[in-house]
């Protein structure tokens, strides 16, 4: 017994405690469900979640404050620990509002840093607000505390069985609700897939298919009306005045493609090209990874706004008003489009029998090769009098770094084990992966030969760049998806537009800034500013930084500085480093870069309702 409370007493008043925690933490959280949208099914799905997600919180508060209990200062500590979580559900809810996604480290700098909140416009009444919230979380424990020593004896773990039950029907009817909408595609559940903090989905795709003999629809059903939608994009209807003579577009986008591969010795087709057209010398892409590389070519927008997109299975602008104008839509490409989950995003709009993503071929390269022969077939016998869209997208110089016969032109080359791998025997994995960047230059060239052979040069728009990067050690880190290194993300761009002179330009440029480029050729009147983050690439008007994205976090580029920001809570703290790659500690360098933090939070919220 301790202060006259047995065991099992103090127990139970813990249990009572943390239920009237639950219950406040509920009507915090209730604010998230004026973001869910107004359809009967999503409204009901967020409620379920609500109550679901915040069951699984306390689960583990439980597990954190039974042992404290019995401390000498357990109560305090315990009450000190819910006060500290209620906050946060206010903060987040807050945040969530302005910034459409949750509190995370980059928050937290910006609001900690000297101004950040000012810059907000969030001045002395908001750091009002926040003392005010925390004085009313420490409150309610001491009053939470009190109220639990009276109920204790009355509200039992045995009495309250029937709530558990229904807290844990409320967890499976969550859980199930959102793995049959990922199953089915049901978008007014998907939207909510990032609605609640630490929100954690089901999804059961793969294992639906593989032992429940699910057959699902190969082709993926986008759409949701607009009044149920949470994003506000494009900002404006898109006012088109369809050209007399419609262009062609085609993309060439090869694997981890880095912009030093752009070179006449391994590239010889494509340095060619870039002769007769623009070539962008310092571009980068709008992201680290293959998901947030193609996402920002074809959108040209921020790469958080990709989470949104897939859950309402919203298709680009871009490729909506090439539809309208009954373009013929096709994507050739060496790898599924179901993951990344392109078939949702993307190319939702692209009728499937306009998609080719299971070529034949034991290897990237084989799969490169197929998917180039399906591509000049189909430019051989086309509809002339109908434009086209073509997405070509080449996977051999990914992962293994395939290379066909005859193309192994750099050695020595080796396959290493990432494990093994260091700066001694990296340069073998190098020569091969730039032997499948060769291999890949020669099937650019075919396609660049039918396409001036037929005529296209003369009507057809044709980009060859890469989605990403790929690092070598150069820096320390392999691969890509690690950071924001120039390895990563700087990559080549040859964009050739009918009539218009060859260029070089050397200024920054970013993937944002191709459907800004050729959304007026298609005839769209708006400014770029209402369908993109990005501007024209011929533009010379100068920007603060370029951004790129990862799964959860993201990168601000200046010309002498890259701001690494986490996007989710667990990621950690926000780092700088100079242009050559090399870590800048201490506060005050991202504190001086405090301002284009707070351009690029307006921007990543520019297109949410």
């Amino acid at each position: 017994m301790v202060n006259g409370v047995s065991g099992g007493g103090r127990y139970e008043r813990l249990w009572v405690f943390l239920a009237l925690n639950f219950c406040l933490s509920l009507v915090i959280g209730s604010g998230f469900l004026f973001f869910a949208g107004t359809h009967p099914l999503g409204l009901g799905f967020a409620a379920a979640a609500l109550v679901s997600n915040t069951v699984m919180l306390y689960a583990a508060l439980a597990l954190l404050c039974a042992p404290l209990l019995p401390l000498p200062a357990g109560r305090p500590l315990i009450g000190a620990l819910l006060a500290v979580f209620q906050l946060w559900l206010v903060t987040d809810l807050a945040v969530y509002k302005i910034f459409k996604f949750h509190l995370n480290s980059m928050v937290l700098n910006l609001v900690l840093t000297p101004g950040g909140l000012e810059s907000l416009d969030q001045g002395w009444g908001t750091k009002a607000l926040f003392a005010l919230a925390a004085a009313g979380a420490g409150a309610a424990q001491w009053y939470f505390w009190r109220l639990a020593a009276a109920l204790g004896p009355a509200l039992t773990l045995r009495r309250a069985r029937p709530v558990l039950a229904a807290a844990l029907l409320l967890v499976a009817a969550d859980k199930g609700m959102f793995a049959w909408g990922t199953l089915y595609d049901s978008v007014h559940i998907t939207r909510n897939a990032q609605l609640l903090p630490l929100y954690q989905p089901l999804r059961i795709r793969s294992f639906a298919v593989k032992y429940l003999g699910v057959k699902l629809d190969k082709e993926v059903r986008g759409g949701l009306d607009l009044k149920y939608s949470g994003l506000n994009y494009p900002a404006a209807p898109l006012r088109t005045e369809p050209p007399a003579r419609p262009l062609n577009f085609l993309f060439i986008v090869v694997d981890s493609l880095r912009s030093d591969m752009l070179a006449p010795g391994i590239m010889p087709k494509t340095w060619a090209f870039a002769r007769k057209a623009a070539l962008f010398e310092n571009h980068y892409s709008g992201g680290n990874c293959t998901r947030f590389g193609i996402f920002s070519i074809l959108y040209g927008v921020y790469g958080n706004y990709w989470f949104s997109m897939l859950g309402e299975r919203r298709g680009p602008a871009f490729l909506d008003v090439l539809k309208a104008q009954e373009y013929d839509l096709r994507v050739y490409a060496s790898a599924k489009l179901s993951f990344p989950e392109f078939n949702k995003t993307c190319f939702v709009g692209v009728p499937r029998s306009g998609i080719y993503d299971e070529p034949a071929g034991g290897d990237g390269a084989l799969k490169d090769k197929d998917i180039s022969e399906r591509f000049v077939a189909y430019l051989r016998s086309r509809d002339r009098e109908k434009p086209y869209f073509s997405f070509i997208f080449y996977d051999a110089s990914h992962g293994n770094y395939d290379s066909l016969p005859g193309f192994e032109k750099f050695t020595p080359w080796a396959s290493v084990s990432q494990l093994a791998l260091n700066r001694g025997n990296v340069g073998g994995l190098f020569n091969k992966y730039k032997n499948s960047i060769h291999t890949d230059d020669a099937l650019v060239g075919e396609i660049l030969r039918a396409v001036s052979e037929t005529g296209g040069l003369e009507d057809t728009v044709v980009a060859v760049l890469g989605d990403h990067g790929e690092a070598f050690l150069e820096r320390g880190r392999y691969g890509h998806n690690q950071g924001y290194s120039p390895e990563e993300v700087r990559v080549p761009l040859v964009l050739y537009v009918p009539g218009r002179r060859p260029e070089r330009v050397a200024r920054p440029t970013s993937h944002l800034d191709i459907v800004p480029t050729l959304l007026p050729l298609a005839g769209v009147k708006n400014p770029a500013a209402d369908y993109s983050s990005g501007q024209s690439l011929f533009e010379a008007a100068p920007r603060p930084f370029l951004a790129a994205f990862s799964w959860d976090s993201a990168g601000l580029i200046t010309e002498s500085r890259i701001l690494e920001m986490p996007l989710e809570m667990y990621k950690g703290g926000v780092k700088v480093f100079d242009a050559e790659y090399r870590e800048v500690p201490g506060r005050q360098a991202a504190a001086e870069l405090a301002p284009h933090i707070l351009k690029f939070q307006k921007e990543a919220g520019r297109f949410s309702r």
